[in-house]
């Protein structure tokens, strides 16, 4: 991209694009007549060379990175969250660009990011930003919407901007919306710059990344000047004056001010869910249920979730799979609650959570293995305490696969998961057991042979671990876990070749991150080194 003067790149103002993205399968040779300063500055826009206006492939796609990216707040969805079947009426001219974009706003990623995970007033202003380009004007434009959510709801809430006379004005059918405050444009007052400042942080951010709570409340309510600043995670060179709470090193550059834990600190992922904090990826986990006619790669994503869930999160070496089991399950012969059974009662399981902890742990972690969730009262560990010292190792485990609580909750085809949202009949303090045992996205469930729970269960209190439920002692690494494929964990089998040789040896293996997996590719083919495989750390 060539260099851009403009003052305004400092607040994170940069475009992929150099004018407004649009896509229309009618080509239309007559311009109408502009009757707003907003459509006349969209004609003379789409009418540079550098415009997007031939209904080719190449503007369908650019089009539809430009949507996702302005609707979703540079959110980047996975292949299997984007609306495929939005995009291929898009592409038959089923739908405009403008339909497109209100079933992106309407959509499950887009509520889960930006409605359910945030308060009110930011889930407002993100929608005057996301969908009208600019940050709302004043309180009463901002009250006025929250109200429609709370007595029509969230898809009338999003229809309440794209069918406003201000969409159609701006952005009509075919254009995708996009910043419009950086320009001061007429009808929008000074301060919209500022605001639209505060909302952008910056070109590389996220809107997931920023926090949970309003940007501009304070100054809609208040009055309170928005200072602008450039964003922590921006390094320049210039004067520090000017650089609001950008501090300066050493060397004359400006480094990132890290953020407190209030809004989820530098290294939160981009994932919009609060639960991120607490080292569970998200709220709502993801459910994996064996169907009829699943395929091969279907059937092994199940057996993986199988080994995470009742294993607590291990690294299982070839020689520890239950192969047997692992085949007729496979086959069909067995449930997906007679293979949770078959790991449970596996020589792997016991040795990992029987023989070598206290039977208070032992207890505690088949409920979080097999039913999803921390022990109730003392009573209940006490039953499960005196079935394992009466009648063994075997009926304790059957004890929770057989349970009515299991076939109501799992029944015979789901792999268990953590139940953290709350349910009826279950006490408050059961979220804090809940993530007392859990400890991390990345942690195991082998790291410690005491119990987590005995203290609380038997006093009815919150777990000792715990100070509050934002900030756990033993933990505080929690806030980094996360479900991005990136933080995955790989296993690199190399053969080396000695300087100055000409035999391989295997003779080396690494275990990385899925995010600095290029980085050691590129180290071992410069030793020389020649990769049997990278297989994925289970």
């Amino acid at each position: 991209m060539t260099a851009n003067q403009s003052n305004s790149l400092d607040f994170g103002a940069t475009q992929l694009l150099e004018a407004p993205a649009r896509f229309s399968r009618q080509r239309t040779d007559t311009v109408e007549t502009a009757t707003s300063e907003d459509q006349f500055r969209n004609q003379q826009l789409l009418n540079t060379p550098s415009a997007f206006t031939a209904n080719d492939n190449a503007a369908f796609h650019i089009a539809v990175r430009a949507a996702y990216r302005q609707v979703f707040g540079n959110v980047q969805p996975m292949e299997s969250e984007r609306l495929l079947s939005a995009e291929s009426k898009l592409r038959n001219g089923d739908i405009n660009v403008r339909e497109f974009v209100r079933r992106l706003a309407q959509s499950d990623f887009y509520r889960s990011r930006f409605f359910d995970a945030v308060s009110p007033h930011r889930a407002v202003e993100l929608n005057f930003k996301h969908l009208l380009g600019r940050p709302p004007q004043n309180q009463a434009e901002v009250a006025s919407h929250v109200a429609l959510i709370a007595t029509s709801g969230f898809t009338e809430e999003i229809n309440s901007y794209l069918d406003s006379d201000e969409y159609l004005k701006s952005f009509g059918e075919e254009t995708v919306p996009y910043p419009t405050s950086w320009n001061s444009p007429v009808g929008q007052p000074q301060a919209a710059f500022n605001r639209i400042a505060a909302l952008e942080q910056n070109f590389a951010g996220s809107d997931t990344a920023v926090g949970t709570k309003s940007q501009l409340l304070g100054n809609l309510v208040s009055g309170y000047r928005l200072s602008i600043k450039v964003p922590a995670q921006v390094y320049r060179s210039g004067s520090l004056s000017q650089m609001g709470r950008t501090a300066a090193g050493s060397n004359g550059m400006l480094v990132p001010v890290k953020r407190n834990s209030a809004d989820g600190g530098d290294s939160t992922p981009m994932r919009g869910d609060l639960y991120v904090g607490f080292g569970l990826g998200q709220r709502q986990q993801e459910v994996f249920e064996r169907c009829n006619g699943d395929s091969a790669d279907q059937i092994t994503a199940l057996i993986r979730s199988v080994y995470r869930q009742v294993l607590g999160n291990p690294h299982v070496m070839d020689s520890e799979r239950n192969l047997t089991a692992e085949s007729q399950f496979a086959e069909g012969r067995l449930s997906t609650r007679e293979f949770i059974r078959a790991i449970g009662l596996s020589a792997d399981y016991r040795r990992r959570f029987f023989e070598t902890n206290a039977p208070y742990r032992f207890v505690e972690l088949n409920f979080k293995h097999i039913l999803g969730r921390a022990p109730a009262s003392q009573a209940e560990m006490s039953e499960h305490l005196q079935r394992l010292a009466i009648h063994g190792y075997d009926a304790e485990i059957n004890s929770y696969v057989d349970s009515e609580e299991y076939q109501n909750t799992f029944g015979e085809n789901t792999v268990p998961y953590l139940r953290v949202a709350t349910e009826n009949g279950r006490e408050q303090v059961s979220f804090n057991r809940h993530i007392a045992l859990v400890q991390g996205y990345a942690a195991s469930d082998t790291i410690q042979c005491a119990s987590s729970l005995l203290n609380s269960v038997a006093t009815r209190s919150a777990p000792t671990n715990w100070t509050n439920t934002t900030v756990r002692i033993n933990r505080l690494g929690a806030a980094s876990g996360s479900a991005d494929p990136t933080s995955k964990r790989f296993r690199i089998v190399v053969n080396a070749q000695p300087a100055g040789g000409r035999q391989r040896n295997p003779n080396a293996s690494y275990v990385v991150s899925g995010n600095d997996i290029t980085s050691q590719l590129g180290y071992i083919h410069r030793r020389g080194g020649r990769i049997i495989s990278v297989t994925e750390i289970t």
